[in-house]
């Protein structure tokens, strides 16, 4: 799952994957060109913390690039 955020002239992504090199899942952070890489054992852990960042950038003011707003419907 990707997602992408602006807030003004910034932009940040988030990423869920399978962790490449073994068991287990990833979330990758970009953010100024740079990544920041969490690991976890369980899809659980991964999906508490994706929903524990998502929350705090959108209460920092972020908005989800693509999604029309009040919906969890994409823009086509």
């Amino acid at each position: 799952m990707l997602y992408f955020f602006r807030r003004g002239q910034e932009s940040l992504s988030c990423e869920t994957r399978l962790n490449p090199d073994g068991p287990g899942y990833e979330l990758v952070v970009t953010q100024h060109g740079s990544s920041h890489v969490e690991q976890f054992e369980t899809v659980a852990g991964m999906l508490q913390r994706e929903h524990e960042l998502l929350q705090a950038w959108r209460a920092q003011g972020w908005t989800e690039v693509g999604k029309r707003p009040g919906s969890d419907a994409w823009r086509v």
